[in-house]
């Protein structure tokens, strides 16, 4: 999937698959037309960059198929970033107004990543990359060296032109099972 290709579950689920990982659970944004705008998070405003990743993850973790709590990474894909939020920057610099603080906090992308670890208990490391490719590679390799059982990948893209669709998508990802032969042992 390159950075150009919508954020949904069937492009992260294709993705999955091709690097060899398991698809747990997954949910995107919008699933229904009554997804418009994504539930505020308190500190964070102005964009919905954080709001989709949020409202995504939870979406896929109420569908976790285990009530159980593995140490679970946190890996978010955003290729253009939070475009509304660099935005509404530019044109306050531009124009000399204020830029609030709490824009600052949120301009990286980790900060609603550690808010969703922390909000879930998640106890896995915490990443942010550019794009759905690295975002694989970076969880085949935490779930390889054991630093997470499973890991949540979140994409988000937020439309960039005017009237476009937000759109995020989130998956659940564990190492793909080997096959069991007959008479193997576990």
């Amino acid at each position: 999937m390159t950075s150009t290709a919508p954020a949904t579950v069937a492009a992260l689920t294709a993705a999955a698959s091709a690097a060899g990982l398991r698809v747990l659970a997954s949910a995107e944004w919008p699933e229904s037309a009554q997804d418009r705008v994504p539930p505020a998070i308190a500190g964070f405003v102005v964009s919905s960059y954080s709001p989709l990743a949020a409202e995504t993850a939870r979406r896929c973790l109420l569908r976790r198929p285990s009530p159980q709590r593995p140490v679970t990474a946190v890996v978010l894909a955003g290729p253009l970033g939070d475009l509304t939020g660099a935005v509404h920057v530019a044109e306050a610099v531009d124009t000399g107004g204020r830029i609030g603080p709490l824009l600052f906090f949120q301009a990286v992308p980790n900060a609603v990543a550690g808010h969703l670890a922390a909000q879930w208990q998640l106890t896995g490391p915490v990443v942010s990359v550019g794009d759905t490719a690295a975002g694989l590679a970076v969880t085949a390799l935490l779930l390889a060296d054991g630093d997470a059982d499973e890991a949540l990948l979140i994409r988000v893209d937020q439309a960039h032109v005017p009237g476009g669709l937000d759109r995020a998508a989130a998956v659940l990802l564990g190492r793909k099972q080997e096959p069991q032969h007959e008479g193997a042992q576990p």
